[in-house]
């Protein structure tokens, strides 16, 4: 067995995003918290965006400019901000959440991952919280604030190889 080295979880989870991203293989959600069915071939990708103005606006752009995923879900503490305003607009069928604890209890049935471009000291609990209910996680640097919180992300992300999950970095990730 390979051992685990941030590089190769790296390029695991990086493989990992591009495979769900792909449609190759998706999440049978059932036994991890949610009941939603895995979606047909070719369906595209159902995302939740949590963090909708300035960065998260960006990362919303790649995904929709892959033509592989839709946005189901849109959640943002400041839904009134101008930026949000203009995310919100982009996709007015998307629900609106301002607290991503109601996203996933009342929502997570409707989406199969997540990208999270919120303030640093918030993407450890996201990110642990979309794990736990079976959900692809995209998180923007840094995955988490201290080293204790990585290792447990990364544990976490080990219980379910069957999700994809990625550390993004601006000037890396969005192509």
């Amino acid at each position: 067995m390979e051992s685990l080295s941030r590089r190769n979880f790296l390029k695991t989870a990086g493989l990992g995003t591009a495979g769900a991203i792909l449609g190759v293989q998706h999440l049978s959600a059932q036994g991890l918290g949610s009941s939603s069915p895995a979606p047909a071939k070719g369906a595209k990708v159902r995302l939740a965006a949590i963090g909708i103005a300035n960065r998260g606006a960006q990362i919303i752009d790649e995904f929709e400019r892959t033509g592989l995923c839709e946005f189901v879900a849109l959640c943002d503490v400041d839904p009134e901000s101008a930026e949000s305003r203009k995310t919100i607009a982009k996709y007015p069928k998307a629900k609106l959440f301002k607290d991503f604890r109601k996203l996933f209890d009342e929502y997570a049935d409707h989406f199969d991952a997540v990208c999270v471009a919120i303030p640093d000291f918030a993407h450890f609990p996201v990110a642990m919280l979309a794990l736990h209910c079976g959900k692809h996680v995209y998180v923007e640097k840094p995955m988490a604030r201290t080293f204790h919180e990585c290792e447990l992300l990364m544990a976490a992300a080990r219980k379910h190889p069957e999700l994809a999950t990625q550390v993004g970095n601006q000037g890396h990730s969005e192509a």
